[in-house]
């Protein structure tokens, strides 16, 4: 037997045990071998060319044996070893790491709990803060940044099913968007008459230096000192005060009568029309408020002491739900929404008029829930009058005012909801309304007179584009310094012109605080200086860094 230079092993032996051809060719082949005192055998052959390993097949295959490698050593079994080496190294647990993407890690490991059983175990990556209220001051801290991963100890087969199981529970969730139109319409009529007469006896209106504003009123001066031994009488109502102002006044004055008559219809038709718009994943609650925010004191009293705190009463349209998506093309819903009104008094009394629902519903994906029925009306007769006079048919009417009043509300909600499918689809729906809002926004701006500043920067920029586009670069620069002097802040000027002229304009603030840092990272990293590609001093000693770079 020999091992050639090339590694290649020339072999010739007649019913030589194996154990002293496998220690011929650790010899010749320098290769750790250690034999098993199970396998026996003897080997006839003839090898010419065959690599190491190669041979060491040859040499086993027909004693029912086999080898393993680990590290720099070769075991050499019998195949029946080798399968009692092979099940116990399956019994044996591995531990993996499996990475998640939407599944919590708790999650998972309550599901895979009862598939590993006692003799594997299950570590979680710890919890992220949850929540993002306002009046949290929790901001994370020390919580897990990375993503969250589960970690499993157990035996091969028993990893291989953990795999496939939350390789089916760690999906994207589904989403759902859906759409309210809330409407609510307010009717108030109100109808008031009242008629105002005075009457004076002994003495004329003139004589009582009566004044009259636009013959709407009447008011009495003072009686005339020689007429208080001579009779003198007066009866006057005021029941026009009784009427808001407006309307029609109508008012005659003569000698000792005036009267005055005060009618007003007021109608008043408010429709107020909310329509939000919320996307939410699977089974997560979705809120949307649109209103206002009003701020009262809370105070509670203990045996030693008060404490007060700042509540808020929130206002307006209020959309809060939450969806279940299901495999059959429905979608349940718990929902609750709300419009109301409200304020907070001067003793900081809160006071709401609200509007709500709160439902549970199952509805086709695209469909529309309509919630109405809504509807309260509010009738109110007042009268005021002059007792018993007031009563009496047809000249009663002289002697008291009437005000009546209607109210009608009513609600009406509509929401669809439609489980989002193709994420592209509503990205590119959500571009467009972001199309359409830049549209009204560029309307809004061209809407501005034109000699306003901010027309004449946004001209001479668009120009200063068109010149530098034909190629006229000096035209470019004009128009470009045009626009700059109406609005010197215009970023996009700004930066035209540093691309026309190929330099930037700077200016130094005298200040040594505000670059301080900045200097010290530019020594530590290397980065060119000054900064802003402002030019070097006299006698300064070069930096390193790319030149020309920009920090």
């Amino acid at each position: 037997m020999s091992v050639t230079d090339r590694g290649t092993v020339e072999m010739h032996v007649a019913n030589l045990p194996v154990s002293t051809v496998l220690q011929l060719l650790s010899l010749e082949g320098q290769r750790n071998i250690i034999a098993s005192p199970n396998v026996k055998g003897t080997v006839t052959a003839n090898l010419y060319g065959a690599t190491f390993e190669e041979a060491l097949d040859a040499v086993l295959v027909m004693n029912d044996a086999g080898y393993r490698r680990t590290g720099n050593f070769i075991y050499v079994y019998t195949n029946t070893e080798l399968a009692q080496l092979t099940t116990a190294a399956a019994k044996q647990p591995i531990t993996r790491v499996f990475p998640l993407n939407y599944v919590s890690a708790a999650d998972a490991k309550m599901y895979i709990e009862p598939l590993i059983g006692k003799e594997g175990t299950a570590a979680v990556s710890s919890p992220t803060a949850s929540g993002l209220t306002t009046e949290s001051t929790q901001a994370g801290g020390n919580s897990n940044a990375s993503q969250d991963f589960i970690i499993v100890t157990a035996k091969p087969e028993v990893l291989r099913e953990v795999e496939r199981i939350l390789k089916e529970i760690d999906v994207r969730p589904r989403q759902v968007l859906i759409e309210a139109t809330i409407l609510r319409a307010e009717l108030q009529s109100d109808n008031n008459l009242g008629i105002d007469f005075t009457i004076v006896g002994g003495v004329d209106l003139a004589l009582m230096g009566a004044t009259s504003p636009g013959i709407q009123s009447v008011s009495l001066g003072d009686l005339p000192q020689d007429r208080f031994q001579l009779g003198n009488a007066a009866v006057s109502t005021d029941f026009a005060k009784n009427v808001p102002t407006g309307g029609i006044t109508f008012g005659i004055i003569k000698d000792q009568v005036a009267v005055f008559l005060r009618a007003l219809e007021q109608v008043t038709d408010t429709t107020v029309l909310a329509n939000p718009k919320i996307l939410a994943l699977n089974k997560q609650k979705g809120q949307v408020i649109v209103g206002r925010r009003d701020g009262f004191l809370t105070t509670t009293v203990t045996e030693t002491q008060a404490v007060q705190s700042v509540e808020f009463l929130e206002t307006g349209t209020q959309l809060v739900f939450r969806p279940f998506i299901t495999d059959d093309g429905f979608v349940r819903v718990e929902l609750h929404p709300e419009d109301s009104v409200g304020f907070v008094n001067a003793q900081g009394l809160p006071s709401e008029q609200t509007t709500e629902v709160t439902t549970n519903v199952i509805v086709r994906d695209g469909q529309t829930i309509l919630i109405g029925g809504l509807f309260r009306e509010r009738t109110t007769d007042a009268r005021s009058q002059v007792p018993g006079l007031g009563g009496i048919p047809g000249v009663g009417q002289l002697f008291r005012s009437n005000n009546d009043k209607s109210v009608r509300e009513e609600v009406i909600i509509l929401l669809t909801i439609h489980v989002v499918k193709d994420q592209d689809a509503y990205s590119a729906a959500s571009r467009e309304q972001y199309e359409d809002i830049e549209r009204m926004r560029v309307g809004m701006r061209l809407g501005l007179m034109w000699h306003g500043r901010d027309r004449l920067a946004q001209t001479y920029y668009q120009k200063a584009l068109a010149a530098l586009n034909a190629g006229d670069r000096d035209k470019a620069l004009w128009h470009v310094k045009m626009s700059l002097n109406a609005a010197p802040r215009l970023l996009p000027a700004i930066q035209l012109k540093e691309k026309i002229l190929g330099q930037r304009a700077w200016y130094d603030d005298g200040t040594s605080s505000r670059m301080f840092l900045y200097r010290l990272i530019a020594q530590e990293k290397g980065y060119p200086s000054p900064s802003f590609d402002r030019p070097a001093e006299p006698g300064s000693p070069p930096t390193g860094g790319t030149p020309g770079a920009l920090p």
